[in-house]
């Protein structure tokens, strides 16, 4: 009996340590298996986290460079506008001939491109000096500053420059020529600026400019061409504005005036020039002036003063001829209900008008008023 048991314990025994065995070698299985399986995941986490990182950093980069190019486009368009700015520049700026300063009076100055004139007199005294010289708009293109010469052609082309592009006419200052004058001849010079502009000659002006307490003023400014008109200056300080008016029998309308030693601007008197057809329809006996003359009325007017004469020009002599008709005047008077004179007492009445303002018969010589000489300063480039 007791064998029997003791190999039964035996046995037993013999038959758990076999399946111990099996669950120990699956144990240190699973713990390598898990080791493996940690030391996996922790290079998958940080591969995680790096690329991340890259993402981040491929963003920033992403946003630096965007904002390079943006300021790159910005530095681009400021280069463009800096460049159109220059472009505009240059083409309201031609070629400056300025004048050496010999003398170092004020005059020299401006024309050497130093000194500067001012149109505070012009604006002030414009409308009451200067309403009959066609200045018209005039005085909105005229800078309210002090101005150089650049700087007054600066002036000129900008005041133009919106109406250019409302109206494509392409203003602006295509020369600038100089000249001097002694007005009231007293021996003191004034410096007269002829400005030229390009397509019509309508905006071309003159400028008269005197040295009064130590400043250079523009004491005349006004359009010197028109449709129906031309404005003159002689050497003495003489105004001329010839033109014929819309009347169409009209032949020539002239506004003589001066402008003094002290700056101031006269009138003289103005000549009018009309022609008369058909008298002999009026009256029978001027039938002959129809048929052989071209008979002109000459008005002298000044003041509230007005004086007529008459011209009569024979065509086929190709001279001013007295005709030889009994009691002309009379007749002539009667057919134009006026009062005329006779040629010379006309001129007599001209030349007492002379004396009466202070000026010689050069101020109002038609001659004269082409013999003044421009000398050039400023070209527009594009000429």
């Amino acid at each position: 009996m007791r064998d029997n048991a003791s190999d039964f314990s035996m046995n037993k025994f013999k038959f758990n340590k076999k399946p111990m065995l099996i669950i120990g070698v699956v144990a240190v299985i699973l713990v390598m298996l898990v080791a493996i399986i940690l030391h996996t995941c922790k290079p998958g986490k940080a591969n995680v986290e790096e690329t991340g990182q890259e993402a981040q950093e491929s963003a920033i980069d992403k946003t630096d460079e965007s904002k390079v190019g943006i300021s790159q486009d910005a530095e681009t368009e400021d280069s463009k506008d800096a460049g159109n700015k220059t472009d505009t520049e240059e083409e309201v700026l031609g070629e400056f001939m300025f004048a050496t300063n010999e003398s170092g009076d004020l005059y020299d100055e401006f024309l050497a491109g130093k000194g500067t004139i001012s149109f505070s007199n012009y604006i002030k005294d414009t409308n009451k000096a200067t309403y009959s010289w066609n200045d018209g708009g005039l005085i909105n293109l005229l800078p309210k500053q002090d101005v150089t010469l650049e700087q007054l052609v600066k002036e000129i082309n900008d005041a133009f420059a919106p109406s250019d592009e409302e109206h494509e006419r392409n203003i602006k200052v295509e020369s600038v020529s100089y000249s001097f004058i002694d007005c009231g001849m007293d021996g003191d010079r004034e410096l007269v600026l002829s400005i030229d502009c390009t397509t019509t000659p309508f905006y071309d002006s003159k400028m008269v400019i005197k040295d009064i307490d130590s400043r250079l003023q523009v004491v005349f400014a006004c359009y010197c061409q028109g449709e129906r008109w031309d404005v003159d200056l002689n050497e003495y300080g003489g105004v001329r504005n010839s033109g014929v008016p819309g009347n169409a029998a009209c032949m020539y309308y002239d506004v003589y005036a001066f402008i003094d030693s002290t700056g101031e601007i006269k009138p003289i008197y103005d000549i009018e020039a009309v022609r008369r057809d058909g008298l002999g329809e009026a009256i029978s006996s001027l039938q002959e002036l129809d048929k052989k003359y071209v008979v002109t009325e000459y008005t002298l007017s000044y003041d509230t003063q007005k004086y007529h004469t008459f011209g009569f020009y024979n065509p086929d002599k190709d001279i001013d001829e007295n005709p030889d008709i009994p009691n002309l005047k009379e007749s002539i008077d009667k057919c134009f209900a006026t009062e005329s004179l006779s040629n010379d007492e006309f001129d007599k009445m001209k030349k007492k008008r002379l004396e009466e303002v202070g000026v010689s018969e050069e101020v109002v010589d038609d001659e004269e008023f082409e013999k003044l000489e421009y000398t050039q300063i400023y070209i527009d480039k594009a000429k």
